[in-house]
């Protein structure tokens, strides 16, 4: 069999194997950058919770020092001032964390990257570099009904600027968190029960 010549035909040979290796390179480029992209939401949702499960555990801290101290176990807590139930920790990475009762929204708890030598860099609510992150912490108290025994959360039997008329038996802590990222403003909340147990 003898082969014939015609002009043209690995041109178009040419032009099908390099769209079908374009449209192959493409599907691969776009799923490399959607990867990218997730890690990096993924990275963002991550340090938003460790700050929110922070501020929790900083709370827990506080009622059980104030145990140890000897004290009444929401000292500290806010919800035992009569004072505004919001705050921000304070903390440099170094000492006792606790709260700082003067920010009453979420604009005003900027989450900064820490200039204390022994802070390790550690994410605080004092001065430093500061992150996407907002933080505010709410403290509601948990009371219940002496006559029924029924528990009941804010602002219902008891409040942080209502004297307590029924017995207090723990905190409900509420740890708000904000971001933007690339423009797209993120949120996370958790919460948790802190009880008078001991």
């Amino acid at each position: 069999m003898k082969l014939t010549y015609k002009p043209g035909q690995t041109i178009m040979e040419m032009l099908v194997v390099f769209f079908i290796i374009s449209i192959g390179l493409y599907g691969v480029v776009t799923l490399i950058f959607s990867n990218v992209a997730l890690q990096e939401q993924d990275q963002h949702n991550i340090i938003a919770m460790n700050l929110a499960r922070e501020g929790l555990e900083i709370a827990q801290n506080v009622r059980d020092s104030n145990w140890l101290a000897g004290v009444d176990f929401d000292v500290g807590l806010g919800t035992d001032t009569g004072a505004d139930c919001t705050a921000v920790p304070d903390w440099n990475g170094t000492g006792f964390p606790n709260f700082d009762f003067s920010v009453d929204d979420i604009a005003g708890g900027v989450v900064s990257a820490s200039n204390h030598p022994d802070s390790l860099g550690m994410l605080t609510n004092q001065s430093g570099t500061s992150t996407a992150y907002s933080r505010l912490i709410t403290f509601a108290p948990i009371c219940a009904d002496p006559s029924d025994r029924s528990i009941t959360q804010v602002p219902a039997a008891c409040s942080c600027t209502d004297a307590v008329i029924n017995e207090k038996i723990g905190v409900r802590v509420k740890a708000d968190l904000t971001w933007n990222r690339k423009g797209v403003q993120s949120s996370l909340t958790i919460y948790s029960d802190l009880y008078d147990w001991r």
